[in-house]
């Protein structure tokens, strides 16, 4: 399931662009929170720099200390609650995303809140947010989406992958059947009939269905995934070019072009290159070795 869990939302987030509309630090108190529910209509990080307090997401009460890392996809209602002796900073930005995230995480049952250890690395980039959101540079709007994209990368190094506990979700279940098929059949004429059939979907929904959790129609998908499995292919020297688009199911001129429109190389050229690559290697580790 760990590998499935990942190829997902690799794939997913490949395609995700990200838009950052705010960001601060704001100090909370007992005096400046409200006695009701905030909704946003976009998506909010926030980080727990110091204190401590609680939040209240649909009901469900979340205890604040420091280093606690949050997102609240948009259109959650939440509230914060802090007793008189409490007080909170919290660092925070408002973002919105090219894809509606919220399937993906009820797909994938992804904790909404989690625990960082790297707390100076989050308050670094969020401090790189505040800096580049008043800033009228060339490159500070790729600052800002480098700084969120770090932050989720932090936000996704922190899941617990391995520690899943209950079932896995009926979409993840699906999604499981489907890639391991793919991947069981990369050599035959794979359609979206034949995987819409496995999982017993209408073809139809089934393209809407794979694209919203993979970001990929399923062809495309299958593609995709037939180039990284020749690219490994490739690197081992009893395959020659035409095994390979063998092994994947493709006739060879076929390959061949889909392979240079993937790599930027033919077939042939990427694996001399991956042979040069590997042999420089080899002759560096050698010589530290004998270093």
């Amino acid at each position: 399931m760990t590998t499935n869990y990942l190829t997902i939302m690799m794939k997913h987030f490949e395609h995700m662009n990200f838009e950052v509309s705010a960001a601060a630090e704001t100090v909370l108190d007992a005096s400046s929170v409200k006695d009701r529910e905030d909704i946003y209509d976009c998506s909010r990080f926030l980080y727990v720099k110091e204190g401590t307090g609680k939040l209240y997401v649909r009901g469900k009460e979340v205890p604040l200390v420091q280093g606690k890392l949050i997102i609240l996809l948009s259109g959650t209602p939440h509230r914060f609650a802090l007793e008189k002796d409490e007080e909170i900073t919290l660092q925070w930005c408002h973002y919105r995303s090219s894809y509606e995230e919220r399937d993906l995480y009820r797909t994938l049952q992804m904790p909404f809140h989690i625990q960082i250890m790297d707390g100076p690395a989050v308050d670094a980039l969020f401090k790189q947010l505040f800096k580049e959101l008043v800033r009228d540079k060339l490159t500070s709007r790729l600052r800002i989406k480098a700084a969120l994209l770090e932050l989720l990368s932090i936000y996704l190094d922190s899941l617990p992958l391995g520690e899943n506990e209950g079932a896995p979700s009926e979409e993840l279940q699906k999604i499981n059947v489907i890639l391991q098929y793919i991947d069981d059949h990369l050599a035959d004429n794979i359609t979206v009939e034949s995987l819409a059939k496995q999982v017993y979907l209408h073809p139809n929904y089934f393209i809407v269905f794979f694209k919203g959790i993979l970001g990929y129609s399923p062809i495309q998908y299958v593609n995709q995934r037939r180039m990284e499995v020749a690219k490994g292919l490739l690197l081992q020297p009893e395959c020659n070019v035409s095994a390979v688009a063998s092994k994947i199911g493709m006739q060879i001129y076929y390959f061949s072009r889909m392979f240079k429109a993937h790599t930027g190389l033919t077939p042939s050229r990427y694996r001399k290159q991956a042979a040069l690559f590997t042999a420089a290697e080899n002759e560096s580790a050698g010589t530290d070795e004998e270093g």
